[in-house]
């Protein structure tokens, strides 16, 4: 998938801009503070219907305005999202209305790197149950379903729970739904990260070459059981705290270099390094199974790598033969890492020229 145009209206400190990126390389200069992080703001807004900056979707609106727009054109299709500070979304998928943002997302595959992404390997679940998520959505249909379906009868569980008016036989038929759903989860996990693992391995040589790189899922229930029988064996407990405590949305990866986890193995550069092998290893495991590239958003490429661990992460990502936006303050930074010059814009009081 390659943005043929992007359009932006009122986003952020952007007025009004208009950028027809080249299909691979894309280097964005400018100060901090500019707006560059910005731009690809915008861009992973298409492909997750969100910021992946904190706060919520208001800081995103010009501060002169009641809304922003953002527009972009593929080869085959053209997407619009538009937000107001009252909250309503209006998406727009080849000029017709899209109901839901998962319509939007689908059409626009976006891997982001930024210095916060050493999260994945630092922080809680949470993160790396995304990391997995995002990969099954686009490359499993029926995943998203299965999602859906099973989040509504854990909350409405839940809600019980903690009103102590479930009877066992109405218990009894959440777990059983719960557990219906959340085996098809599993499995969907399971079998992706099958086949993500050769190509994690496989990165993850070219920035670790002295380490072995192993990932597995931790299922979120203890495996030698099957997840009814877990709940099961968890009511009492589930009833006396409120809340579900087995399940797909406890899940895990369990990532290890040379069989101990990673954060107490590998030194902050290591894992800035490995977190690049893993989304890129996603991009590609991707490309071979739908036949089309990522968008990759890289911010602050620099931060806390080498010079050789840059020239490495340039290099490979103009091997995927995928477009690319990278932010930097001036272009003299990286524009020798890539071995073909990179299209250059540069981000300088909310506008962007090329």
């Amino acid at each position: 998938m390659f943005i043929e145009s992007l359009n932006l209206s009122h986003f952020r400190n952007f007025k009004e801009v208009a950028i027809s990126p080249d299909r691979h390389i894309n280097l964005i200069t400018g100060s901090n503070g500019s707006g560059k992080t910005s731009l690809l703001e915008a861009i992973y807004l298409l492909g997750f219907g969100r910021s992946f900056r904190p706060g919520g979707f208001r800081q995103l609106i010009n501060e002169h305005t009641d809304q922003f727009t953002i527009f972009c054109r593929t080869a085959n299709h053209s997407i619009g999202v538009r937000r107001t500070t009252s909250g309503d979304q209006t998406l727009r998928l080849d000029n017709a209305n899209a109901t839901k943002m998962s319509e939007v997302a689908r059409l626009v595959p976006v891997q982001l790197l930024t210095p916060e992404s050493v999260d994945i390997l630092l922080e809680g679940p949470s993160l790396r149950r995304q990391f997995l998520d995002w990969g099954v959505f686009h490359v499993e249909h029926s995943f998203y379903k299965n999602w859906v379906s099973y989040t509504q009868i854990l909350k409405q569980r839940n809600s019980l729970l903690k009103q102590y008016s479930a009877s066992a036989t109405q218990d009894k038929y959440w777990l059983e739904q719960l557990a219906y759903y959340g085996e098809l989860i599993s499995v969907s996990r399971e079998n992706y990260l099958k086949e993500l693992s050769d190509y994690i391995q496989e990165l993850a040589k070219s920035f670790l070459s002295n380490v072995t790189i192993e990932v597995r899922l931790k299922k979120g229930w203890d495996s030698t059981q099957s997840l009814f029988s877990a709940l099961e064996s968890h009511t009492e407990k589930d009833k006396k705290y409120g809340f579900t405590s087995v399940g797909p949305h406890k899940a895990d990866i369990k990532i290890l270099a040379d069989g101990v986890d990673v954060k107490h193995r590998l030194s902050r550069g290591q894992l800035k390094t490995l977190v690049s092998a893993l989304k890129l290893a996603q991009g590609k495991h991707f490309q071979s199974v739908k036949g089309e590239s990522c968008v990759y958003l890289v911010d602050d490429l620099t931060s806390e790598l080498d010079a050789d661990n840059q020239r490495l992460l340039c290099q490979q990502l103009e091997k995927l033969n995928a477009q690319v936006f990278v932010t930097a303050i001036t272009g003299k930074q990286l524009s020798d890492k890539f071995q073909k010059s990179p299209k250059m814009f540069h981000v300088e009081h909310g506008a962007i020229n090329e």
